[in-house]
C-alpha cells in the first residue's frame, strides 16, 4: 500500500516539477530571445503563477545576467510579482516581502512585508502538509490586499 502511495505521488508530482523546470528554462532563454519572452509573457498573462514570477525576475533590477530583451525596472517587476502572489506563488510573496521590508521600488512598509512573509509561510506549510492540500493552497491564500 505504501509503495502504491509513493508511486502515485511521484507520478503525480513529476509533471509539476518538469513544468517548473521548463518555465525556468524559458525564463533563461527569454533573457536573449524575444520569442521566448513572448511565450513567457503569454503564459503569465494566462494566469500561470510561476510564469508571472519568472517574468518578474527578468525585470528585477537586483537580478542581472545577460538580459537584452527587457528594460530592468521596479514597476514591471512589481506588476508580475503581485500577479504571481495573487495566484498563490509563495516565492513571489517572499520577494514582495523583501521589497517592502527594504523599500525597493516602493515605500518601506514593514507591516506589509510581514503580511507577505506570513502568507508565504502559510502557503509553504499547506504545500508541505500533504500532497492533496497543495492544490487547495492556491485558492485559499489569494486574498491579499491590492497595492
Amino acid at each position: 500500500m505504501l509503495r502504491c502511495v509513493i508511486l502515485l505521488l511521484v507520478v503525480g508530482l513529476w509533471p509539476l516539477a518538469a513544468l517548473a523546470q521548463d518555465l525556468e528554462s524559458l525564463r533563461n532563454q527569454a533573457e536573449q530571445d524575444p520569442a521566448a519572452l513572448a511565450r513567457l509573457q503569454q503564459a503569465a498573462s494566462a494566469r500561470d503563477a510561476k510564469a508571472a514570477f519568472y517574468l518578474g525576475t527578468l525585470y528585477s533590477p537586483l537580478i542581472t545576467r545577460q538580459e537584452s530583451t527587457v528594460v530592468k525596472g521596479w514597476p514591471e517587476t512589481l506588476h508580475w510579482y503581485r500577479q504571481a502572489a495573487r495566484l498563490g506563488c509563495a516565492r513571489a510573496d517572499f520577494d514582495l516581502g523583501l521589497v517592502y521590508e527594504e523599500g525597493l521600488g516602493v515605500a518601506k512598509n514593514t507591516q506589509r512585508a510581514r503580511k507577505y512573509f506570513s502568507r508565504m509561510a502559510a502557503i509553504a506549510r499547506t504545500e508541505t502538509a500533504s500532497p492533496s492540500s497543495a492544490s487547495s493552497a492556491v485558492g485559499r491564500y489569494t486574498g491579499i490586499h491590492k497595492d
